[in-house]
């Protein structure tokens, strides 16, 4: 419509097709409905336009026959006005020849006005055709800002909705199982910042934190290798899980129900599965398990010879 054309069908989106057709059904009616009145429209100011034309081809026709006349008149008017003077004709003769030219040149001038207001009438009905097309495109922009000025609302409306509903779900960071919740109550309110639910990870990468006593962690370092065993799986029966030692706490951190201290080891490996006799069974988050760390060798003789070594160093000494 903004453009003037109403020949094709409304071009209605497929992606508004398919969601809301009753929307693009409502446009094409209203589409045809518009048509029909601007076709009407169009058709009466064409129709005048054509009478007027008509009028015209007339009102030309009869100023061009006046003017013949006119000019027979003229040549009339000199015959009459030779032969009066030669005393061969009254003088009432030559009184109606110029009654006559008077008469004609009245109807001349008449009809000149009549082909002039005419012609104006024929530019006034050419510039409502114009206009009507104008009009219409005028009409479509309006109703199409006033309708982008509600699109932009809606909009706005969509996204703050949107926005909203996103924050309804909560979305961890990394794939992995919920191990704790820290608010069971439907409606309850969230701070900013606080803890909702303790997420344990499901990478590839499998980790286990054990405790280590002050006394040991000094033997103990990143990228030692340990054993872990899963107390869940018999260990004589499925063995264990290699790994490597990938962290040590900087400090150390008290049991808050023992009160001893201890350092957090975390011990991670590729695996995440134990096998016996071709089958996987799955090592989940929050089994128990046990590592031990290789922090060295030492040969069976060393093992025996530690006591005597001990008692030899402690014997010259003194409390």
């Amino acid at each position: 419509e903004q453009s003037g054309n109403l020949a094709g069908p409304f071009p209605c989106p497929a992606d508004i097709q398919s969601v809301a057709p009753q929307i693009c059904d409502n446009e094409q009616k209203l589409l045809i409905a518009r048509r029909e009145n601007f076709d009407n429209k169009l058709s009466v100011l064409k129709s005048r336009l054509d009478q007027r034309e008509k009028e015209l081809d007339e009102a030309t026709a009869n100023s061009e026959r006046l003017t013949k006349n006119l000019a027979v008149s003229d040549e009339e008017a000199k015959l009459v006005g030779s032969m009066v003077k030669k005393g061969l004709m009254a003088r009432t003769e030559q009184i109606r020849v110029e009654r006559e030219q008077t008469e004609l040149n009245g109807q001349l001038n008449l009809s000149g006005e009549t082909v002039k207001k005419i012609r104006s009438t024929i530019t006034e009905a050419q510039l409502q055709v114009e206009e009507l097309g104008l009009q219409l495109q005028q009409e479509a922009l309006d109703e199409l800002t006033q309708a982008l000025a509600e699109l932009s609302v809606v909009d706005e409306t969509i996204r703050g909705a949107t926005d909203k509903v996103a924050r309804t779900d909560i979305r961890s960071p990394v794939d992995g199982i919920v191990n704790t919740l820290e608010l069971n109550t439907v409606g309850a309110f969230v701070q900013p910042g606080s803890v909702v639910a303790g997420i344990v990870p499901t990478s590839e990468t499998l980790l286990v934190e054990a405790r280590v006593s002050p006394r040991d962690v000094a033997f103990i370092r990143p990228d030692q290798e340990a054993l872990i065993k899963v107390t869940a799986y018999d260990f004589s029966i499925f063995g264990g899980i290699e790994g490597k030692v990938s962290n040590i706490t900087a400090d150390s951190l008290v049991d808050e129900k023992t009160g001893e201290p201890f350092y957090q080891v975390r011990v991670a490996t590729d695996k995440s599965t134990l096998e016996r006799d071709g089958k996987a069974y799955s090592i989940i988050p929050g089994m128990i398990c046990s590592v031990d760390i290789k922090t060295g060798r030492k040969t069976i003789l060393s093992y025996l010879l530690k006591p005597i070594n001990k008692a030899r160093q402690e014997a010259m000494s003194e409390r």
